[in-house]
């Protein structure tokens, strides 16, 4: 009934459409727009899409609801995050667009990219007023995720160049021992002066604590430990929930913007050079890796890499001229049912945190001993689908992490990607609008059971082989979660842990070695591309270009559910 109702409103709007044209003696263009209209309806909709294109006069594409969706559930890794665009544009290609997606940490980010690409008009647009059909579409967004890799020294990851040249420096300069010899205060200006040098993407808090400390060495010391600990995702001490960020998080939302501006076209895009880009090398690019599809012939003489580069530079330097509308500042699933997921304190943890951040602070013994039913998972998004969620996540799933499961409301991505990516060991506890503190995107890696109570078609699980990792069963321990808690929560050999119910429940799981890249970009997108997909959904044993590193006995450690024998 409801795809009948759209259909019809899409020819009432048509015909009145045709009628107006017709009365400006443009009949031809008027039957270009119902033309285009009856194309969409063939060819692009599913149960329950809408079929208009454009809402409180701008352009806003069809949002999917997440029960005819593919759902993807984002696994955050740092600076291995260009795996999981490996991942989606594979199942983009075989399978169609992923249109729901929940991720925390750099996962956050993936998901504000998925989201920013399927906003941009020129995906669905093939022409002027000629809507895409599924495969020519698909073949858009597919290269738009494969191009993030060719972006990866343009700045994505300028926050995680800047600490790492910041302790190279701290290292040159023998900061650490200045503040252990005869004149520390010397060593802790150094430092000071270190930081001011750096530029925006600095806290200007961490000056000014610095600069009004009573026990300057005491801070100074504490910050560049945590520092050095963080870029090896070492977290054994409870003051990784209290130090004051080095990195302005705000900042890196607002950079992190750009590039969702960017894939969604908005401000100063150069929409005819994009979409020359996408007809030379979204077809042409389908099943190549990036760096395949970067080699091939762009337009006006460029390869497709070329092309994309200069593309970018271009627009981020007329977006810092001009300014234009940020991605960030638009709301979390505003255009497709996505989520931003993070580790949150509530209820008495809250105070038990202010009372160990004032300590710190003071420079006095402290003690961070929340009870962790007071830890939740957070996640941010539409109010209704949030409510769904939560609504079913316990008829459904009675595991720990479904108890865990924290709706947050709406926000903005700016409040999601200044939050979710700031994780222990880079920085505090960050309050909410929701009043909870977020600690950090690390909680509930697999992300599927709550796309699954939302009811989605199918469920895909962007995950790496080995289980949950040291630094979220670290994380987790330092919040006063018992060994039962752990296991309740991440045992791979346990059937009844949530980590174990959550591989079982997904419709699909792709099993990635991202650790083994050694952080190489093109390495992380072309072994996550080629990775194997564990599953028994019928959908995914009919890929469409007969991607055959699909079963269903597949075994690989941490990506299989525990047997329980």
């Amino acid at each position: 009934m409801g795809l009948m109702k759209s259909i019809v409103s899409g020819a009432v709007f048509a015909a009145l459409f045709t009628a107006f044209v017709a009365a400006l003696g443009a009949p031809d263009l008027a039957a270009q727009e119902v033309a285009a209209a009856q194309e969409f309806e063939a060819a692009t909709l599913e149960p329950g899409d809408t079929a208009s294109f454009f809402r409180r006069g701008r352009f806003a594409p069809p949002r999917p609801p997440a029960q005819i969706a593919t759902c993807a559930g984002i696994r955050g890794n740092g600076q291995n995050l260009f795996a999981h665009f490996g991942v989606l544009a594979r199942q983009v290609e075989e399978y169609g667009p992923v249109t729901c997606a929940a991720g925390g940490s750099s996962g956050s980010i993936t998901t504000f990219i998925l989201e920013s690409i399927w906003v941009n008009q020129d995906v669905h647009f093939c022409g002027p007023y000629r809507v895409c059909r599924r495969l020519g579409r698909d073949a858009r967004i597919s290269l738009m995720l494969k191009s993030f890799v060719g972006l990866s020294q343009a700045g994505i990851f300028e926050d995680i160049e800047t600490i790492t040249t910041l302790l190279e420096e701290v290292q040159n300069q023998q900061i650490l021992e200045r503040m252990n010899g005869p004149n520390p205060i010397d060593g802790v200006m150094a430092f000071v002066n270190l930081l001011r040098d750096v530029g925006p993407l600095i806290n200007q808090d961490v000056i000014s604590l610095l600069l009004t400390s009573p026990d300057p060495v005491f801070h100074a010391t504490d910050i560049i430990d945590g520092l050095q600990k963080g870029l090896q995702f070492i977290v054994d001490d409870p003051r990784v929930f209290l130090r004051t960020s080095v990195i302005n998080f705000e900042e890196v939302a607002d950079l992190i913007g750009v590039y969702g501006s960017f894939y969604a076209g908005y401000g100063p895009a150069d929409r005819r050079g994009m979409r020359a880009w996408m007809r030379a090398c979204a077809r042409p690019g389908l099943g190549l890796t990036w760096e395949q599809t970067a080699a091939l012939p762009g337009p006006r003489g460029t390869t497709c890499g070329e092309t994309l580069v200069d593309l970018f530079n271009a627009y981020r330097e007329r977006f810092a001229q001009q300014g234009g509308r940020n991605r960030v500042n638009d709301q979390v699933g505003e255009f497709l049912p996505v989520f931003g997921v993070t580790g949150v304190l509530t209820g008495d943890a809250i105070d038990v945190w202010r009372e160990a951040r004032a300590a710190w602070l003071a420079a006095e013994p402290m003690g961070f001993e929340p009870d962790f039913a007071d830890v939740g998972v957070g996640y941010w998004g539409n109010p209704r689908e949030l409510a769904r969620m939560a609504r079913r996540l316990r008829r459904r799933f009675d595991d720990l992490g479904a108890m865990q499961f924290t709706p947050l409301g709406a926000t903005t991505w700016r409040e999601v990607l200044a939050a979710s990516p700031a994780e222990p060991g880079f920085s505090p506890a960050v309050l909410t609008q929701s009043g909870a503190l977020s600690v950090g995107g690390w909680a509930d890696p697999l992300r599927i059971l709550p796309l699954e109570a939302l009811g989605a078609r199918a469920t895909i699980a962007v995950n790496r082989r080995e289980g949950v990792g040291s630094f979220t069963l670290d994380i987790t321990r330092l919040l006063n979660a018992t060994e039962d808690d752990i296991d309740a929560l991440y045992s791979t050999t346990d059937p009844e842990s949530t980590f174990s119910i959550s591989l079982g429940a997904a419709s699909g799981v792709w099993c990635t070695d991202w650790d083994g890249q050694g952080g190489v970009p093109n390495l992380l997108f072309n072994d996550a591309f080629a990775s194997p997909l564990i599953t028994d959904f019928r959908r995914f044993f009919r890929p469409r270009f007969g991607y055959d590193n699909v079963g269903a006995d597949i075994r690989i450690d941490g990506c299989n559910p525990a047997r329980g024998y």
